[in-house]
C-alpha cells in the first residue's frame, strides 16, 4: 500500500524532508539496505542516498519519460510506482527495479503541496530472469528446478507422460514411463488430476508404486500448458517426500505416546487407593494396545511365586514371567496358540516387585515400538503402585489387628462381621456369634504382673485359633474380652464348640498357680437364622447380654440365645 511521509505534528520544527533524511543516517534502515534508496529535495536535488543508489542517481541525469512523470507527480504530493524500471548498473549489467515513489508531504508558503520525493527500489532482476526462463524454454525450466525436484515431467493431451527428466524417476528409467499414465503407478486416486496441473497450488501428495513395489510419496506440482480451451497437456515437477512423511509419522507417534503417558499419569494421580490405581493402569494398558486379557502380578518374598493383583491370567503367564526375569531388560514376548503375549517386569529400586502381562490376538501383528514404550512407562508406574499397595496393606493390617494377640481388633472384627453376616443372610444360612470373657483374669496381673497377664491373653488367642475353624474370624474386643463368628453352623454345633472351648480353657491354669479362683471362659452365644431381620447391632447386643448372664450367674459356663 502506498503511503506518504506524514507532516510533523503542530508545534514541531522538523520538516517531512528532514524526517526522511534521518532514515539515511549511518545506523538508519536505508543506509544498511542492499536495495537502492534515494531522497530528492523540492527542486530535484539529491538530499540523501545509500550506496546501492548509484545506478539510480546516474539514471536521473536523463530520466525516461515514465520516471520523469512519476517524479513530477511525487513533488505534487502523489505516490507512484514503476513495476519494472530497467537501469544499467555500475558493472554494466542491466537491472530491473520495482520502484516506489513516496512524497514527503508538506505545505508551502501559499498553501500548496510541495516537497521532496523518496525513491525506494527493489531489485527484481533475478525474479524476471527466472520467470522468463520458465516460460521460454523447457530445458531452462528443467535446469532451474532440478535442485528443488527429483524429476520434472510433462503429460500430453491424453494425460500420458510425454517427457520425464533425469536418469531415474521413482526407480524407473524415463523411457519406462513415457506413454504411460500416472494412474498406472498410483496407490491412491487423484494421480491423473495432480499430473494434469489441477492439484493444489502448493502441490498434491500422491502415493505411487515405485520400482520393486516400493511405495513412495511424491509432492506433485504442475500447470496446464493452456489456461483455456481443451486440455493440451501439463508440465511440472515432482519431489520424493517419503523420508519427510516418515519423519512426520514418527513425530506424530511420539506425540501420541506422550499424550497417552500424560493421560495415564493424570488418571493415576486422581486415584487414591493403590489397588484401584493398579486396576485403572491395567485397564488403560489393555485398551491402549488392543489386548484381549491382561493382569498385574506381585512377586512374593521368595522372588519366584507371583500373586495376582488384578485382571485375567493366562496359563502361559508363569513361563512368560520366567523368561522376562532372565532377560536383562526385563521384557519377554511369547506366543501361545493364537495369542501373542508380552511381559514387563516392574522394578522398584532395582528390585523386581511385580509384572505386567498382556495377551492379544496374533492377527493384530507384532508388538510395536509404541506399545513397548507405553507399557515400559506403565511398568515403572506400576512398580511404585505395588510398593504403595504393600505399605497400604501393612497400615491396614496394623489398623485392624490387635498388636498383642495378632487377632482382629474391634474395628477389624466388626468390619469383617458385617460382611459375613450380609453374605449369610443373602445365602440364607445361619451362624453363631460367640462372646468369650476370660474369668478371674485380674488376679494374674495383680499377683504375677502384666507380662504374665499378656502371656495369658496370647494363650487364650491360641486356644480360640485351635478350637475354631481357620475360616472363622476371631477378634479381641479389648482387655480380656474376645469374640468369634462361626459361619453356617446350627445350635447343636455351637454348643459343641462352646463345650470344647471351656475344656481347652483348663490349660490356662498354668498362668495362675496357687490362685483360689481358676481361669476359665464365660461364653455368650447369639444364633443367627437365615434371613433373620435383626440388625448387626442387635445380634452383637444379644451375644454380649448372654455372656454377662453367665458371668454374673457363676462363670465357667455358656448361655445360648436364639
Amino acid at each position: 500500500m502506498m503511503s506518504t511521509i506524514a507532516p510533523p505534528e503542530p508545534g514541531s520544527e522538523e520538516t517531512p524532508l528532514a524526517a526522511a533524511k534521518r532514515l539515511f543516517a549511518a545506523d538508519g534502515p536505508f543506509a544498511m539496505d542492499r536495495n537502492p534508496a534515494l531522497l530528492l529535495g523540492g527542486e530535484g536535488e539529491i538530499v540523501a542516498a545509500n550506496a546501492a543508489a548509484a545506478p539510480l542517481i546516474a539514471l536521473l541525469a536523463a530520466p525516461p519519460a515514465e520516471l520523469a512523470n512519476a517524479l513530477l507527480a511525487g513533488r505534487g504530493g502523489n505516490a507512484g510506482r514503476i513495476a519494472a524500471l530497467e537501469i544499467t548498473a555500475t558493472d554494466g549489467k542491466v537491472q530491473s527495479l520495482d520502484l516506489s515513489l513516496l512524497p514527503c508531504a508538506g505545505r508551502g508558503a501559499l498553501g500548496g503541496v510541495e516537497g521532496g520525493v523518496l525513491l525506494l527500489a527493489r531489485d527484481i532482476s533475478l525474479e524476471r530472469a527466472l520467470r522468463g526462463a520458465l516460460i521460454d524454454s523447457r530445458q531452462r525450466f528443467k535446469e532451474l528446478i532440478d535442485a528443488a525436484a527429483d524429476f520434472t515431467w510433462e503429460v500430453d493431451a491424453d494425460g500420458a507422460f510425454a517427457f520425464v527428466s533425469g536418469p531415474v524417476a521413482m526407480g524407473y528409467a524415463p523411457s519406462e514411463l513415457i506413454g504411460r499414465k500416472p494412474r498406472e503407478f498410483a496407490l491412491a486416486e487423484a494421480a491423473d488430476q495432480a499430473f494434469a496441473g489441477a492439484g493444489a497450488h502448493g502441490g498434491t501428495e500422491i502415493w505411487m508404486n515405485a520400482q520393486g513395489e516400493r511405495p513412495v510419496c511424491l509432492l506433485v506440482q504442475g500447470q496446464p500448458l493452456a489456461t483455456s480451451g481443451p486440455f493440451r497437456g501439463a508440465r511440472g515437477l515432482a519431489r520424493d517426500i517419503t523420508a519427510q512423511k516418515a519423519r512426520e509419522t514418527e513425530l506424530a507417534e511420539a506425540r501420541h505416546r506422550e499424550r497417552l503417558v500424560v493421560h495415564l499419569l493424570r488418571t493415576l494421580r486422581r486415584t487414591i487407593e493403590p489397588a484401584a490405581a493398579i486396576a485403572t493402569a491395567l485397564n488403560t494398558a489393555i485398551q491402549a494396545v488392543g489386548a484381549e486379557i491382561g493382569s498385574v502380578g506381585r512377586f512374593a518374598s521368595d522372588g519366584i511365586s507371583v500373586e495376582n493383583l488384578g485382571g485375567m491370567s493366562s496359563v502361559a503367564d508363569p513361563a512368560l514371567i520366567q523368561t522376562a526375569s532372565q532377560a536383562p531388560e526385563g521384557v519377554a514376548i511369547s506366543q501361545d496358540g493364537q495369542r501373542l503375549g508380552l511381559a514387563f517386569l516392574c522394578r522398584y529400586d532395582g528390585r523386581k516387585v511385580g509384572a505386567l502381562l498382556l495377551w492379544r490376538d496374533i492377527a493384530r501383528g507384532d508388538w510395536l515400538a509404541d506399545d513397548l514404550f507405553l507399557l515400559g512407562e506403565l511398568a515403572e508406574q506400576l512398580a511404585v503402585l505395588i510398593e504403595q499397595l504393600k505399605g497400604h496393606e501393612q497400615l491396614q493390617h496394623l489398623s485392624t489387628t490387635d498388636a498383642l494377640t495378632g487377632l482382629l481388633n474391634r474395628r477389624g472384627f466388626e468390619h469383617t462381621l458385617a460382611r459375613m453376616v450380609d453374605r449369610a443372610r443373602h445365602d440364607q444360612h445361619g451362624g453363631a456369634l460367640i462372646y468369650v470373657d476370660l474369668d478371674n483374669f485380674k488376679q494374674v496381673n495383680d499377683r504375677f504382673g502384666h507380662a504374665q497377664g499378656d502371656a495369658t491373653l496370647v494363650a487364650t488367642a491360641d486356644i480360640l485359633r485351635t478350637q475354631l475353624r481357620a475360616r472363622d474370624p476371631i477378634g479381641r474386643l479389648g482387655g480380656d474380652e474376645f469374640v468369634a463368628w462361626l459361619d453356617d453352623i446350627d445350635r447343636d454345633e455351637a454348643v459343641v464348640k462352646a463345650e470344647a472351648l471351656q475344656d481347652a480353657a483348663k490349660s490356662l491354669a498354668r498362668f495362675a498357680p496357687g490362685c483360689e479362683k481358676p481361669l476359665g471362659f464365660s461364653i455368650g452365644i447369639a444364633m443367627l437364622h437365615g434371613a433373620e431381620p435383626d440388625s448387626l447391632e442387635a445380634l452383637m447386643a444379644r451375644a454380649d447380654d448372654a455372656m454377662y448372664r453367665i458371668k454374673h450367674g457363676g462363670k465357667g459356663g455358656f448361655v445360648l440365645v436364639e
